[in-house]
């Protein structure tokens, strides 16, 4: 992390311990701890904060191709609305005018039959002459 090799830290312990002294050495690792500590929970506050900018930012670019997408999805149904009704329509059109042509001929009457003039009574009371054979 911070490139500190065996021999560095080495040199970096005698001067603590000529420094510090052995007497306050575990006061002072005890102090060390707990800023580092304290560091380690900044650090980790400022990640988490972070993270959860970055995942509002995404968020956010989610919410906007959500919206995109509802709004297609909404013209298409729109548009679907639109070409079901039309075709509704010129079916009803079509058969209203199948309806108005089938009344049509209901609308004439047909025409009356005729009945052929009764056989006189007169005539039809003579035996009609038959021939007679041989004649």
């Amino acid at each position: 992390m911070f490139e500190i090799s065996w021999s560095e830290l080495l040199i970096l312990a005698v001067v603590v311990l000529i420094f510090v002294g052995p007497k306050d050495l575990p006061v002072f690792f005890n102090t060390l701890g707990k800023y580092m500590g304290a560091l380690r929970r900044q650090a980790n506050e400022f990640k988490r904060h972070f993270d959860d900018a970055m995942r509002e930012a995404e968020m956010d670019n989610l919410r906007k191709e959500f919206d995109g997408m509802r709004e297609e999805f909404a013209k298409s149904t729109s548009e679907a609305e639109r070409a079901v009704s039309d075709t509704i329509k010129s079916a009803d059109t079509a058969v209203k005018s199948a309806q108005s042509a089938t009344e049509m001929p209901a609308l004439n009457p047909p025409p009356e039959k005729r009945e052929l003039p009764a056989p006189d009574p007169a005539v039809a009371a003579e035996p009609a002459a038959l021939p007679k054979p041989g004649a």
